[in-house]
């Protein structure tokens, strides 16, 4: 019965996507408009496309591309604890380690995340995959 209550896994991608645009939002003034993440085993990645804000283009534009770049890493060591919170409250499993980089020139924001545990998700589609492939391997094992 409590499997049921648990959020499928692209529930829970699509939520992380989700508080990741408002936090960029609400804290950056930015609207991020391409997102994408990925939860594997313990390991979470988020891919923000177009995620450089206008005041560091602003700055790149105007030759302080050093100054730009130190912007930006000081922006996303800022918002580490940010998205480590709102990871483990959408995810509900404590995370270890958050890692953010971004590459000015092509405008993308990588964030990984290593978590404690593998999350509780219920995915009815993984489970009859593993069913299937558990019932051919024992067809096989019968010489089937």
């Amino acid at each position: 019965m409590e499997e049921s209550l648990s959020p499928t896994l692209e529930q829970l991608q699509q939520e992380l996507v989700q508080q990741v645009i408002k936090l960029y939002r609400t804290h950056l003034g930015y609207e991020l408009l391409q997102v994408s993440c990925h939860i594997v085993d313990k390991t979470v990645t988020i891919l923000a496309e177009d995620s450089i804000t206008q005041l560091e283009q602003f700055l790149g534009k105007n030759e302080q591309l050093e100054l730009a770049l130190q912007v930006r890493s000081n922006l996303l060591k800022s918002l580490e604890p940010y998205l480590q919170s709102l990871m483990e409250q959408v995810i509900g499993v404590p995370v270890v380690d958050v890692i953010c980089n971004s590459t000015f020139e092509t405008g993308r924001t990588s964030i990984v995340a290593l978590l404690a545990t593998v999350p509780n998700i219920s995915d009815l589609d993984t489970g009859r995959r593993i069913k299937q492939r558990s019932k051919s391997e024992s067809n096989l094992d019968s010489g089937k």
